[in-house]
């Protein structure tokens, strides 16, 4: 399967996982074009919900959060928080942990630090507690000016710890820290990390083996977010939620995704990378616009097929369903895989509603996706 088919089926299976479960022997209650009616009408309200909790202003504040920060890597806080997610690779997951706790340097960040327009961010050397202050004004959407103050308590409820690094070199890394988000004064958010680390020969190293991140954040509006990861040598999971309220709307979505296999580490004990073999993915998700509420829910069991030099190139779907509100809409069952080479995965997996079957291919075709590759 080419380069181009991988990332066609990697979109697939977003596109399936966001859809969002119980018993393949429930017969399909919904036909094709109820289906298709209700994720569009759920799609365009999602986008109300959405449109209504950015205009609060502590996501204001943290939207408008200068890249390139002492302490959390290239991107901002809100950029970083919203790539880790339910699909996110785990080599990528602690790529993307790496810029809330900074894998690489050799101590925490701490200091103050204030953004400047012309010089970027500056040091306070009045400074003189041991967190990390990063403070920047902004305007929010009505033009009035803003102060807000981001600060990172890396040892808020454990002491930190020295671990080691894959050149050698030591590290200190937080057990338990919290960041609080401050507009004009006040709290208006916080985020909660615990992390884990991975025991080599009864020493540490820097490679978080368990990751617990919970927040919120809202003056007038709420965000909610949590973050669950537990990597093992043979089982890596993951779960979380995040939901957001706006006025009398709201929207919300959770997810428990497990994958078997075997971790691959070398002899200092560092993971390069992780064979996947089976898993379980399960979605949920709901809204309530306008006094009407709406859900989908997805459920499958996945195990993936590898070629003689293995490399995966299918996966087969089973006990596959998606509810929409509360009752099965479609079955889904087969191989996921590009076996006519024409870069739109889904021809051996087929879709059951209640007016008749087809191909995954079939739907993504008639949705829109064009076969042939480049």
């Amino acid at each position: 399967m080419n380069k181009k088919a991988w990332k066609s089926l990697l979109g697939v299976l977003a596109l399936v996982f966001v859809l969002a479960a119980c018993s393949t022997q429930v017969k399909p209650q919904m036909s094709q074009a109820s289906f298709d009616q209700s994720l569009q009408e759920y799609q365009a309200d999602l986008g109300t919900v959405a449109a209504g909790v950015a205009q609060d202003l502590a996501l204001q504040a943290l939207m408008s959060q200068p890249a390139n920060a002492p302490g959390i890597g290239t991107l901002s806080l809100t950029a970083t928080i919203m790539k880790i997610n339910s699909q996110t690779a785990v080599t990528d997951t602690l790529k993307l942990l790496g810029d809330i706790v900074p894998l690489a340097d050799n101590n925490l960040t701490r200091g103050k630090y204030d953004y400047d327009s012309t010089n970027g961010w500056e040091s306070d050397p009045n400074y003189t507690g041991d967190d990390l202050v990063l403070t920047w004004n902004f305007n929010d959407d009505q033009s009035y000016s803003h102060l807000a103050e981001l600060t990172f308590d890396w040892n808020y409820g454990a002491a930190t710890v020295d671990v080691r690094e894959f050149d050698g070199s030591t590290s200190e890394m937080p057990q338990d820290m919290k960041i609080t988000l401050k507009v004009d004064g006040s709290v208006v958010g916080s985020l909660r990390g615990q992390f884990g680390w991975y025991s080599c020969n009864g020493a540490p190293i820097a490679e978080p083996t368990s990751v617990a991140i919970n927040g919120s954040a809202g003056v007038s509006d709420r965000i909610e977010f949590s973050f669950n990861l537990s990597a093992g040598d043979s089982r890596i999971s993951t779960s979380g939620s995040f939901s957001a309220t706006s006025g009398g709307d709201s929207a919300s979505f959770s997810w428990n995704v497990s994958a078997d296999g075997q971790m691959q580490r070398d002899s200092d004990c560092f993971s390069t990378g992780f064979d996947v073999t089976a898993g379980h993915v399960d979605f949920q998700t709901s809204e309530t616009v306008s006094g009407e509420t709406s859900s989908f829910a997805f459920n499958t069991d996945f195990t993936l097929n590898f070629d003689a030099s293995g490399n995966p190139v299918s996966a087969g779907l089973s006990n596959g369903f998606i509810k929409v509100d509360g009752a099965v809409a479609v079955t889904f069952s087969g191989t996921l895989d590009d076996a006519n080479n024409n870069c739109v995965p889904g021809e051996n997996v087929t879709l059951v509603f209640a007016d008749g079957s087809m191909s995954l291919e079939q739907y993504l075709i008639a949705q829109g996706a064009t076969p042939g590759c480049d």
